[in-house]
């Protein structure tokens, strides 16, 4: 089982909102969608599930191709876009009543109690969904998206604006789901990435720049120190010190500088800041954050 994306392609009159992207899934997988606003992250989700069509590519799921055969690709994909659409004035269950008839599922109510235990959900079951708070309501939403039993699910910033309980609640649902699926769903929250996925891909400015591991992405490619100041940084960066240094600048007091020898590195900044009369918080050898990572793929 796998998702293979081939040179999507989509523009909006003069804008570019996607170009060229490729990539391939393999089942089991939990993969991360990151980029920044504007990146061409939903455009793309929407492309995949056949809500959107394409300027150019295709989209092939199980060997079934979005363009050839839409309605059986379409079949297996569960789709939760980050507006989260739902019938408010229906009850939880009787919601998915609906669906498993729109979906023609065998055995449809055994099928509901499995939805509702794995989402969560019991407690809710005769409630209306408008009733209900804004983490249950993400929960109705999953649930809807693999009540059929998908190959594909693709969810929207599933985890925008919930709480720490709801957020760590979500996340183990969502790991869970890659048992019997791929899991693909985008996300600004770039904890959410390191704490449940297996890869990520990256989009910027319409383009993909990282297809790999996380534990690969996370790999330094040159060894570097963390360095923290007391004082806030921005005003000194343009000093002759830091022309010839290869740094990330992580926050107003912080800098992560590569290097291939350290302990040399370690004792200029310690000389600079001597000199400049700064106080240094923190200074370490470390792998770069996936917050620097990104930071330095985007811009």
């Amino acid at each position: 089982m796998a998702l293979e994306v081939k040179g999507l392609f989509k523009k909006y009159e003069a804008q570019v909102a996607v170009a060229d992207l490729s990539f391939t899934i393999e089942k089991g997988s939990v993969v991360g969608f990151l980029g920044p606003n504007g990146a061409g992250k939903s455009t793309t989700l929407k492309m995949i599930a056949g809500y959107l069509e394409p300027n150019a590519g295709e989209v092939i799921l199980n060997g079934v191709s979005s363009h050839k055969d839409p309605i059986a690709f379409k079949k297996m994909i569960g789709y939760l876009p980050e507006a989260n659409p739902l019938y408010e004035e229906m009850y939880v269950k009787e919601y998915f009543s609906f669906l498993a008839s729109i979906h023609k599922i065998d055995q449809s109510a055994q099928r509901i109690e499995e939805v509702i235990l794995q989402t969560g959900l019991k407690p809710m079951q005769h409630k209306k969904i408008g009733a209900l708070s804004k983490g249950y309501k993400q929960r109705v939403g999953i649930a809807a998206a693999i009540i059929h039993k998908p190959a594909l699910i693709l969810l929207d910033e599933p985890t925008s604006g919930l709480d720490p309980n709801q957020l760590i609640e979500i996340r183990a649902l969502i790991q869970s789901l890659s048992k019997d699926a791929i899991v693909l769903f985008s996300t600004h929250i770039l904890q959410e990435v390191s704490a449940i996925c297996s890869s990520v891909l990256v989009l910027h400015q319409s383009k993909l720049v990282a297809n790999t591991l996380i534990h690969d992405l996370l790999k330094p490619s040159q060894p570097a120190v963390r360095v923290v100041f007391e004082e806030e940084i921005d005003t000194f960066l343009s000093d002759e010190f830091f022309k010839n240094l290869n740094f990330v600048q992580v926050d107003k007091h912080a800098l992560v500088i590569k290097s291939n020898d350290l302990t040399i590195l370690k004792k200029e900044i310690l000389n600079y800041a001597l000199a400049k009369g700064l106080n240094i918080q923190a200074l370490q050898t470390q792998e770069a954050s996936l917050e620097e990572i990104f930071k330095l793929l985007t811009h």
